[in-house]
């Protein structure tokens, strides 16, 4: 390093940076006054970098990053609100803290079909099934009273994987719908004009102003993932902050249930954990992002 930028002298530190740089030897002499311009440096060198690899992030922006690094955050609430069309977003919690009822409500519930009388019913995870009675001691049983038959291991696998496959192939199939509801446009095929919609005419004439996006994005399948892997997950029962209807008392009952039940859960679950681990939307490839320091 050259030149360290400072926070300059009475006279020199409203100047800009470059006029505020001196050599390090100035810098580090035992009489000197200078002292390192640190907000110059979060603000220019370490906050660009993080804030490129926390934007595919939900829940993260500008912002919330300028106010962790101890930034003034309201020239970045400007910028923001410049970048969105003078919209500016509010700072929201992370997804993993948003409640399950509230990150999963639009996700696909699983249904089962029992083999023996047909019966279509939902899982709608430990605490549910265990109310309405199919989560029992013997394993996951039809809600029918007059069935009441197990369903083998081998046939919750085949459900939930046809159900996630089905889940899959909707997002590859890769339609498109305008964003303005008057107009309901919904194709396979992007047109040359980008994201722009073509209107009911296909001529892109003006009379439509929406945006064309994808019906199924990859968060929503993201979402879908992790809905599926919440409803065998026994061991979320065990902490503190989940509360469930009926107290304390049903939470341990759902969990003497879940503890019954380890090896089917943890088959259903590592189910969900092997599609999980194909998303690219799991993983940051830190070697790939950091290859240059390797050579």
């Amino acid at each position: 390093m050259g030149y360290i930028v400072t926070t300059g002298t009475e006279e020199t530190k409203s100047l800009p940076a470059p006029k505020r740089a001196y050599k390090f030897q100035d810098v580090v002499k035992q009489d000197s006054t200078l002292v390192p311009d640190i907000d110059y440096y979060i603000h220019k060198q370490i906050f660009p970098p993080i804030e490129r690899l926390c934007a595919p992030i939900p829940g993260t922006d500008s912002v919330r990053l300028a106010e962790c690094l101890g930034l003034d955050v309201r020239k970045y609430a400007i910028s923001s609100s410049a970048n969105n069309g003078g919209e500016n977003k509010e700072i929201s919690p992370l997804e993993s803290q948003i409640p399950d009822e509230i990150r999963f409500k639009d996700a696909t519930r699983l249904t089962l079909r029992c083999r023996s009388c047909k019966t279509l019913s939902v899982f709608g995870g430990l605490a549910e099934s265990t109310s309405s009675g199919m989560l029992t001691p013997t394993g996951i049983v039809c809600p029918n009273a007059e069935c009441a038959k197990p369903f083998s291991t081998i046939t919750l696998v085949c459900q939930l994987e046809a159900q996630i496959r089905a889940q899959t192939s909707a997002y590859y199939e890769g339609w498109l719908c305008c964003s303005d509801e008057t107009c309901g446009k919904r194709t396979r095929q992007m047109s040359v004009y980008g994201s722009r919609c073509l209107g009911a005419n296909g001529r892109a004439d003006g009379s439509c102003r929406g945006k064309m996006g994808y019906e199924y994005t990859e968060k929503a399948l993201y979402n879908q993932l992790l809905y599926f892997g919440s409803l065998f997950d026994a061991a979320r029962f065990g902490g503190d902050g989940v509360k469930i209807e009926g107290g304390e008392e049903e939470k341990k009952r759902v969990g003497v249930l879940a503890d019954m039940n380890e090896s089917v859960l943890g088959c259903l679950k590592g189910v969900v954990e092997g599609y999980l681990g194909k998303c690219g939307r799991r993983w940051v490839e830190m070697d790939g992002l950091f290859s240059y320091a390797l050579c």
